[in-house]
Parts: C-alpha cells; sequence; structure tokens
C-alpha cells in the first residue's frame, strides 16, 4: 500500500528516542521529510542526521521555547504532520502528588497540543490538508495506578481530540490519539532489569503474550498520517495486543 507520505514534512516531537524515534522512522521509510525535536540538543543533531532531516531543539513543557521551537520549523517550510509525543510525567498517589507536578503534567500533555495546533493548523488549513497525531497512553481508557496525572490529562486529550475533529474534518485535517500498550523501549528495558516479575507480568496480561515492539507501534502511526487514511478521525486508537480490559 502506497501511504502517500512522499515529501509530506512531518514534524515528530520527542522525536530523538523510544516511540517518537521510532515513528520518525516508520514516516521517513515511507517518504516522509523529517523533524525531530526535542530538549537533547546532541541527540536531536545526531537523529536528524541519521534520518537525512532536520532537528531543533526545545522543551515541550515551557511555553516559550515550544513556540520559539516551532516558529523556528515553520520558517523551513510546511508542516504537514504533527506527532505529539510526550514522556510519562510524575507518579505518585494523586493526593500526594505536588500541585507543581500537576501543572508540569498539564504544560506538558495537554497545554502543549493547544499551542502547537494554533500555531500550525491555520496553513494546515489554506493547504486543505494535514495530520494531527497525539501520542498518549491506554491511561487514557484505563487508569494505571500511581499515575493520575497521565489519566486526568490523557482522558482530557480525548475530549480535545475530537472537538478538533470535528472542527477540522472539513478542512481535510484527520486528528487522533495513538495508545500504545507496554513496549520495549529503553526504559521498558530498565524496568526489566529492576523488576522482571512485574516486567513478566505485563508480557502475561497482554493477549499476544508479549510486549510491543517500537516499530510495531510506529507503523500503525505513518498510517493514522498517512493519505492511505481517509477516514479515522476524532478518535482513540488503541496499539497494545489486548492489553487494555476497559470497553
Amino acid at each position: 500500500m502506497d501511504f502517500g507520505l512522499k515529501d509530506k514534512r512531518a514534524l515528530v516531537l520527542g522525536g530523538t528516542s523510544g516511540l517518537g524515534l521510532a515513528i520518525a522512522k516508520c514516516l521517513k521509510a515511507e517518504g516522509a521529510r523529517i523533524v525531530v525535536a526535542s530538549r537533547q540538543i546532541a541527540r536531536v543533531k545526531a537523529i536528524a542526521a541519521e534520518l537525512s532531516g532536520e532537528g531543533v531543539a526545545l522543551d515541550i513543557s515551557q511555553e516559550q521555547s515550544l513556540r520559539e521551537g516551532i516558529e523556528r520549523i515553520m520558517g523551513g517550510g510546511e508542516v504537514d504532520i504533527v506527532v505529539n509525543n510526550v514522556g510519562g510525567p510524575a507518579a505518585g498517589n494523586p493526593t500526594e502528588i505536588k500541585l507543581e507536578d500537576w501543572d508540569r503534567g498539564y504544560a506538558a500533555l495537554l497545554r502543549s497540543l493547544i499551542i502547537t495546533s494554533q500555531l500550525l493548523v491555520p496553513a494546515m488549513r489554506r493547504r486543505g490538508w494535514g495530520r494531527i497525531l497525539n501520542i498518549t497512553s491506554t491511561s487514557a481508557k484505563e487508569i494505571i495506578p500511581k499515575l493520575p496525572i497521565s489519566s486526568t490529562f490523557r482522558a482530557g486529550i480525548t475530549a480535545w481530540t475530537k472537538e478538533m475533529a470535528k472542527e477540522l474534518g472539513r478542512s481535510g485535517i484527520l486528528v487522533n490519539n495513538l495508545l500504545p500498550g507496554p513496549t520495549n523501549t529503553d526504559r521498558l528495558k530498565d524496568l526489566e532489569k529492576k523488576s522482571p516479575v512485574f516486567y513478566r507480568s505485563m508480557s502475561e496480561e497482554s493477549a499476544l503474550g508479549r510486549i510491543a515492539e517500537p516499530e510495531e507501534i510506529g507503523r500503525v502511526a505513518a498510517f493514522l498520517c498517512s493519505q492511505a487514511n481517509t477516514f479515522i478521525t476524532g478518535t482513540d486508537i488503541l496499539v497494545d495486543g489486548g492489553y487494555t480490559k476497559a470497553l
């Protein structure tokens, strides 16, 4: 299947490691021109070179840094696709997590999406085509103990996505959320070393009896961002191997 991504310019936030990097590689394999963004300047440069793309250093949780970074990216050309990918927020019990951690979670998980869309959507509307994909978590569907910030704001992203899909659909812009289950990123590999029993339990909870590889998530992301996707918008796509029990 031709995804129709040749020469489409794709911005992948958090694109220098883990799921973000896997998605960037899958988009690159389909012919997209990649822009990766992350706080890690050295990683940005290295990954941009590896993908023969562009790289911009920015901090998604800091409004000024995010706005300046997006403006630099827009100065280099049109952005057809944006993948909003943010690392996990602080963990703990809901009543014990500090208010500043809640504020940081809101800024990184939800407010950043609002800012990037306000900056990038007008040009997508003028062109009559665009894709916005938010990488969230199964916590948007089924709470994960001690991750209340993730559950709260990612459920909010579900509502925001439906609003955006309604507003933008007739302009040729599709907006979706991808909800990955446990995936073999470096973060999870570290967890396997620290708690092999817990790691095995995640595999056992999956209907497939294993944890996903990053490229399995990346391939679904590439489809959702592509011209092959013509009728999926405003929804949560679980890519979790049957891990989530919620209906």
